[in-house]
């Protein structure tokens, strides 16, 4: 589009998700507010993800297909590089934006010239894969209710902010060096940490449901991607100690019933039986 200057980046990464990739796109394009590009980048999808997004005609979309995968961190960071618009937003491929989404955090930015980051409450649903394959619903429910954010909620895991939640200004955030690329989960969690470091008064929590989360575990190799998360959970504790806002968290050194990886692993086993 010849003089479009949009004013969001919403980027979208996505990996061998052509099956439901296309619910993404369409709550995109739904937004009422339309001044956004929406960079699609491919981490070397091998299915059907490239023919399906061509079939989507409206010039807004920018699609990328890197050569081999790099996982979401780095997607993400080749998505900020493209990026033209002063806000960025993010929408993984299997989770779905309410058409206000871009309007409320074009107001919310308008608000105050301080904040950074823009953040909302999603409808998070969680399914689990049984050994038979079979799939169960277990968690249906809005997060992030509480009506207050402050940061030592953040720092203490009683919070998350979710990639496809939040919106921030492009600038500020590539200063900080964008997403780290050695964090393979949790990326989210540790990107605000930094955030909070350098702008703590930056933060504005919209207390309303905006997009629904979908999250699919697959217990059958449960083992596996338990013990990846416990191990990115020590990255960022060791990123980040010494922090004064750390002090008193019970997430780290990891243990049942609290705010660790051990204790979600936890809750997700007593669901699964």
């Amino acid at each position: 589009m010849k003089n479009f200057k949009p004013k969001f980046s919403v980027i979208t990464a996505t990996h061998d998700r052509a099956y439901i990739l296309w619910r993404a796109i369409q709550s995109v394009l739904a937004q009422t507010y339309p001044f956004f590009e929406l960079i699609i980048v491919d981490d070397a999808s091998k299915d059907a993800t490239e023919e399906l997004v061509k079939r989507f005609t409206d010039p807004r979309i920018r699609y990328y297909k890197l050569k081999k995968n790099v996982g979401p961190a780095a997607v993400r960071n080749y998505g900020l590089k493209k990026a033209q618009g002063e806000l960025v937003a993010y929408l993984d491929s299997d989770n779905a934006w309410y058409p206000e989404f871009l309007e409320l955090m074009n107001k919310a930015f308008a608000g105050d010239k301080a904040r950074v980051l823009v953040f909302c409450k999603k409808n998070y649903r969680l399914t689990l894969v049984d050994e038979n394959g079979e799939e169960k619903r277990v968690r249906d429910e809005y997060t992030n209710a509480d009506r207050y954010f402050d940061l030592k909620r953040l720092w203490h895991r009683r919070i998350m902010i979710d990639t496809s939640s939040m919106c921030h200004k492009r600038k500020e955030i590539m200063k900080l060096g964008g997403w780290d690329e050695n964090i393979k989960f949790w990326e989210d969690w540790e990107l605000t940490l930094r955030i909070s470091k350098k702008f703590p008064r930056g933060f504005l929590y919209l207390n309303r449901a905006l997009l629904d989360y979908e999250q699919k575990i697959d217990m059958r190799s449960a083992d596996k991607v338990f013990a990846m998360w416990e191990r990115e959970e020590k990255k960022i504790f060791y990123k980040h100690e010494g922090h004064p806002l750390l002090e008193g968290q019970t997430w780290f050194p990891p243990e049942k019933g609290n705010r660790s990886t051990l204790g979600v692993v936890d809750y997700l086993r007593r669901k699964h039986s």
